[in-house]
């Protein structure tokens, strides 16, 4: 068992596996410690494997800051360090899970909608920040227009985004993360991911042009080609990235591949992703017989009239949250906290408010933390095994929420983030 080589949500998966199966008087089921004398007792034993542990793999000058507790008792069963602050990575979306179960409920759910204004000119697509909406659900709400709207019809076509504010990143975030599908830009009106996914593959002739493909395919995006494909036997070097900094949604192809190269594919981050799902929409209209002028921004009416909408439950979205540790689920959550708190524009800053109203209810310091987003792909984050461990048991003290919290984590060795991680590794009755 490498305790250092797992990753943070791996880390906090070990402390809940230690203390729950402690608490159950379970026995762990993991490759056998160290031989032990019956006279010492199993929590020294704990001990002294862990710190056993932490002296072999840890890398010089390095440090950990551990905590395992007893759900059952409360007792201590292991510390080492748990004052110490640290970067919380991706521990942050635990917070931000607890605050929005919590504060919210698991049965709330966002809606994205689509309304008609009174004068019958212009449609507006409002969105909350649904982070797991695809084309296929814009799809499905066009699908339901059929019968409300005249065919052949022309309308403006509007984004509502007044539930969030505009900034599109998290405090700190880094620059160079563009154009990777973590480091998304953040909207009200988000669609597949705020990605495109791109495939080159080889031309059918050596010199012609790679192959280039889009999904979804859009116009949103431009490509710019300058691939190539080489002759039999020569490297497969392609290049496949939108700029950082780029505005204008251009994805850039370059390099060769040769015949019998594998396809490239990669998902690539779009600017303003609000005027991606307007875009997509109006391209899913036109193929409905309805056409749309160009999409622009604005606030739906209070007397516009819905006629589709998809709902999509808060406690779906806090599994893939956890379960893949997907950053556009935490930082659309946090900003729809705030909104669903204050019935203002969500912004990160209000969420952050939010989850220390919620650590203060449950009598946890927030003078020991640091929160900048709540994804945790901030580097500002701070927070220490400490307070998560407090977080732990008073996520598991609000039975309502409890099994909605702890059935979003990660199984070792069986799926998301630890799929491949502490294979065998598991604690029974």
């Amino acid at each position: 068992m490498k305790l250092v080589k797992l990753d943070i949500l791996a880390r906090i998966a070990l402390m809940i596996f230690l203390a729950g199966c402690a608490s159950q008087g379970a026995s762990f089921n993991y490759p056998a410690p160290p031989v032990v004398s019956s006279v010492i007792s199993p929590r020294v034993a704990l001990k002294n494997e862990l710190d056993g542990i932490i002296g072999r793999e840890l890398l010089p000058y390095s440090l950990a800051s551990i905590k395992v507790v007893s759900l059952k008792s409360g007792s201590i069963l292991y510390e080492t360090n748990p004052y110490l602050l640290m970067p919380a990575a991706s521990l942050q979306k635990l917070f931000t899970a607890a605050a929005v179960l919590s504060l919210l409920g698991p049965d709330q759910a966002i809606e994205t909608s689509i309304s008609l204004d009174p004068d019958n000119t212009t449609l507006y697509l409002r969105g909350c920040g649904d982070p797991l909406l695809k084309t296929a659900d814009l799809a499905r709400m066009v699908d339901e227009l059929a019968g409300k709207l005249p065919p052949g019809g022309h309308y403006k076509l509007v984004g509502d985004t007044s539930c969030f504010d505009d900034a599109y990143w998290g405090s700190g975030w880094m620059w160079d993360d563009e154009p990777g599908p973590e480091a998304m830009y953040i909207s009200a009106l988000s669609v597949n991911g705020n990605t495109v996914h791109v495939t080159v593959s080889p031309g059918k002739t050596a010199s012609s042009a790679l192959e280039v493909s889009v999904e979804p395919s859009t116009r949103y995006v431009v490509i710019e080609n300058a691939g190539i494909t080489g002759k039999p036997g020569e490297p497969c070097n392609v290049s496949l990235t939108r700029p950082a900094g780029d505005r204008d949604n251009h994805i850039l192809v370059s390099g060769t591949l040769a015949p019998g190269c594998k396809a490239v594919s990669r998902r690539l981050t779009v600017w303003r992703p609000e005027l991606y799902t307007l875009t997509l929409l109006g391209e899913l209209l036109e193929k409905s017989g309805v056409t749309a002028g160009p999409p622009t921004l604005g606030v739906a009416p209070a007397d516009a009239i819905i006629l589709t909408s998809i709902r999509f439950p808060i406690s779906g979205i806090i599994s893939v949250m956890l379960k893949k540790s997907d950053n556009l689920c935490a930082e659309n959550l946090l900003k729809y906290l705030a909104h669903a708190q204050s019935g203002q524009k969500g912004t990160s800053a209000g969420g952050e408010e939010a989850i220390r109203k919620y650590l203060r209810m449950q009598g946890i310091p927030t003078d020991r933390l640091v929160i900048a987003d709540g994804s945790g792909v901030s580097r500002y984050n701070l927070t220490n095994a400490d307070t998560v461990t407090r977080l732990l048991v008073a996520a598991y003290k609000d039975q309502a929420t409890f099994p909605f919290f702890v059935n979003s984590l990660p199984l070792a060795g069986n799926d998301g983030t630890l799929a491949n991680r502490m294979k065998g590794l598991y604690c029974h009755s």
